[in-house]
């Protein structure tokens, strides 16, 4: 193969899928991405085998075929490159570089052992604008489970699509993030559909598809067990996580009897000076609601003790819940609001949290589970 581009379109295209390689990977091809030149289009690909990201960009062909070539070195030294075009010539073992008076050899393994693109049999498909689809990922992902140990279910969101509606839940059993909005194009026949997506997929496919206007979504193979996100110069496939997602709507109060209302901004750095003082791994605050005033208390044998006093409009009658400071904080981080709510049942039931004066075309909320005092 054969072909010439602008250095910023390969170096962008390269650094993505660079970023989907798992640098612990036993497989040499999945180390490297695979160049593919057809049609005046530069096909970049790269995959784990449970996540597959491919960006196209225009080039001149002079030969087309396809090349595989290490990806985080290729993607250091092209990262490095000014503007301008860079050409590369490819064979089944070396890809050589040329700019300007920059000459390089990369080794490179045969294209024809990299991985074949996941089934392109498409199933329920719909499609969400991108710039909402990216909120959405912001808001739920983070409070998926980290852990292995807990199991892929829980390390993975949940999509839920009704008709012209998507939901996004994610949680690891402490906290629960969920969102939802209208869809661009809803699924057929007022339908619905639920997907287990690997919370890092879902990152990914917000960071390659979120500038774009609005993302394809496909269920994929004969059981629908993946989900490909396309829009006009990427696309990516993912393998869907096999499971059953926790009921969450059990987890929900179905009403709250109280309720503030505080600045966010002055509620966080509260809680961050608090959460020094308490010190201890479950990073454990006090908040007491009375007369309009919101009180937030830790104590420490070894660090001290820490008191903060906020003013808050108070609903219902007076309260004293205990969180962990650190999952409080970052929830308020994900909320874009000047104030949030904060709705309570008691001091064992989860509370709920909101941003106030939201947007019509989305809801989102947050359930945090308090602590044992």
């Amino acid at each position: 193969m054969k072909f010439s581009c602008s250095t910023k379109d390969i170096a962008s295209a390269v650094g993505a899928a660079s970023k989907v390689v798992n640098a612990h990977t036993t497989v040499p091809i999945l180390s490297n991405v695979l160049l593919t030149a057809i049609d005046d289009t530069i096909r970049v690909r790269a995959t784990d085998l449970e996540l597959t990201l491919e960006h196209v960009f225009p080039a001149q062909i002079t030969e087309p075929g396809s090349v595989t070539v290490p990806a985080k070195l290729f993607s250091g030294y092209l990262g490095n490159l000014p503007a301008g075009i860079v050409e590369l010539a490819g064979t089944p073992t070396r890809a050589s570089v040329k700019w300007e008076k920059s000459n390089y050899d990369f080794h490179a393994l045969p294209a024809d052992e990299y991985p074949p693109l996941p089934s392109s049999q498409k199933g329920t498909s719909f499609a969400i604008d991108a710039r909402r689809f990216r909120e959405g990922v912001n808001a739920t992902i983070f409070a998926a489970s980290s852990e292995e140990a807990r199991g892929a279910v829980l390390m993975g969101t949940l999509l839920e699509i009704a008709g012209d509606k998507i939901t996004m839940v994610a949680t690891d059993g402490y906290r629960l993030a969920k969102w939802e909005t209208t869809l661009a194009r809803g699924l057929e026949d007022g339908g619905t559909a639920k997907f287990i997506v690997p919370s890092r997929a879902l990152a990914e496919a917000a960071r390659n598809l979120g500038s774009a206007e609005t993302i394809e979504v496909s269920a994929l193979g004969p059981s629908g067990n993946q989900l490909a996100f396309a829009a006009h110069n990427a696309s990516i496939v993912v393998r869907l996580v096999d499971g059953q997602y926790p009921n969450y709507a059990q987890v929900i109060p179905a009403s709250f009897d109280r309720s503030v209302t505080v600045n966010t901004a002055a509620l966080i750095a509260g809680l961050k000076r608090a959460e020094l003082v308490a010190g201890d791994r479950a990073s454990m605050v006090k908040m007491s609601v009375s007369n309009a005033q919101l009180i937030i208390t830790a104590n420490s044998d070894t660090t001290g003790n820490a008191y903060e006093e906020l003013d808050v409009e108070q609903t219902g009658d007076d309260l004293t819940i205990a969180f962990n400071a650190r999952y409080l904080v970052e929830i308020l981080n994900h909320i874009d609001a000047a104030q949030i709510v904060m709705e309570f049942l008691g001091p064992l039931s989860p509370a709920a949290i909101r941003p106030t004066g939201e947007a019509t075309e989305v809801a989102h909320m947050y359930v945090l589970m308090p602590l044992r005092q």
